[in-house]
């Protein structure tokens, strides 16, 4: 799945830039540069010390244009091509400054480690805001939403409420989700949506904190991510066996309870129970797996019970934007168990989001700029770029089964078309902009 992560502790500074909102600008020297550029017009450097000041003053659409000046006379400035990327995220023009920034990773000569992992850091951060964004739109449409009938393979996987005394074990809550929703999505014919997601409508919704998990809510918050059916589900320890999950799969046309799971047995058997809850939702919803779904369900991400838990205080915090707490869970549950892949690449994560949050903005474009595409040079075109793309689209056809053209985060990234235009015109705003700037983002999702 991809990771998502959806408030960060940042998203609300200038930009999103992360730590803290750059130098100001006074009204006369912001002025003075005025006056400069009615004198040079299209003069880069100009235009680029204007734009910084724009983007200081939150005038990210004046910004936008000094940048573009910029970068029809200069394609290769990364700096430049840093504060355009900043600047859609002030305009939450999300889906360009991922083009910009996914752009900039392709530069020849490569990018050096500290851009990259800048750069990807703001890509997590990216994926994160819009997740919020698409959580308040889908709030504002609830009414027309209710009206549109989703998709009735997708399912969603809500939080599991834990409803014991052990604080320890309340991370599982988020852990047991996402093993629930990596299991699911293991069956061909299903369509999951993504943990991430759900997670960040029930933020909006201001429901993730209250614990309140019942039919009703779970089909609302179902219905408002476009699934037909949403998976809720509760744990505790019990005297008999210690540990015991229940799980039910809720309709989101009528609230009713269409099947039901549950398991108990010790702790350290926590993926057997999981596992029993999984293919009993699967068998009273008439669902017959394959041969293979049912052998790739029956892997283990880990088989050290400390390893995910761990794993699951990782979830825990990075869903409230706490990312150096989140990487130091992941970092500990890979090196209990070096082969849990999941932990690892969450820590990869949450530590380019942590530093792409600390980060100021003059930083960002300072760091980039330095680092890959030179000052002023442009970078020169991939010769197989055209072949590439034409490849692409022909090898995937619309509504192609399990492949998803979606702006988040992960899967496989290509290199652009077109390497010299990067968003010149007013043209580049619309649902389309992304790609103007010639970035193709493609998400493959394993059966």
């Amino acid at each position: 799945m991809a990771c998502a992560f959806i408030a960060t502790a940042c998203a609300g500074r200038a930009g999103g830039g992360g730590g803290g909102r750059p130098a100001t600008v006074s009204p006369a020297d912001q002025s003075a540069l005025e006056t400069q550029r009615s004198q040079h017009p299209t003069d880069p450097d100009v235009n680029l010390r204007l734009a910084r000041a724009y983007y200081a003053a939150q005038r990210y659409a004046d910004a936008r244009r000094a940048l573009q000046i910029v970068l029809v006379a200069q394609p290769g400035n990364a700096s430049a091509r840093a504060y355009l990327g900043l600047t859609y995220e002030g305009l939450e023009q999300y889906d360009s400054a991922r083009a910009v920034y996914t752009r900039l990773l392709f530069d020849q000569p490569p990018p050096g480690r500290p851009v990259r992992r800048l750069l990807d850091g703001r890509l997590a951060l990216l994926t994160r805001k819009e997740l919020q964004q698409r959580a308040r739109l889908a709030i504002a449409r609830e009414s027309l939403l209710v009206r549109t009938p989703p998709d009735p393979n997708t399912i969603a996987v809500m939080p599991f409420r834990y409803t014991g005394a052990d604080s320890s074990l309340r991370p599982l809550e988020r852990g047991l989700a996402a093993l629930v929703v990596t299991d699911l999505s293991r069956v061909r014919r299903l369509r999951l949506v993504e943990r991430e997601q759900l997670q960040a409508l029930l933020d909006e919704l201001q429901l993730a904190a209250s614990g309140r998990v019942d039919p009703a809510t779970g089909a609302r918050s179902g219905r408002l991510v476009g699934a037909s059916q949403v998976v809720e589900g509760q744990f505790s320890e019990v005297a008999a066996a210690n540990f015991r999950v229940d799980a039910s799969v809720v309709r989101t046309s009528d609230a009713q309870i269409a099947a039901t799971g549950s398991g108990s047995d010790q702790l350290r058997a926590l993926f057997d129970i999981e596992k029993a809850v999984v293919f009993q939702l699967l068998d009273k919803l008439a669902i017959t797996l394959t041969p293979g779904e049912r052998t790739a369900i029956s892997e283990r991400p880990t088989r050290d019970i400390q390893a995910f838990l761990l794993y699951s205080r990782g979830l825990e915090a990075q869903d409230r934007g706490d990312f150096a707490a989140a990487a130091q869970a992941f970092q500990a549950a890979a090196q209990r168990d070096p082969g849990f892949s999941a932990a690892a690449q969450g820590a990869q994560t949450s530590q380019a989001a942590q530093t792409a949050t600390a980060t100021p903005p003059t930083e960002v474009a300072a760091t980039v700029g330095g680092g890959g595409g030179g000052a002023g040079g442009e970078a020169p075109p991939s010769p197989n770029q055209g072949t590439l793309t034409n490849a692409i689209n022909n090898a995937v056809p619309s509504g192609a089964a399990n492949v998803t053209a979606t702006p988040t985060s992960g899967g496989i990234q290509l290199p652009p078309t077109d390497p010299n235009r990067i968003c010149e015109g007013a043209s580049c705003d619309g649902p389309a902009r992304a790609a103007l700037v010639g970035t193709i983002i493609i998400i493959i999702r394993r059966p």
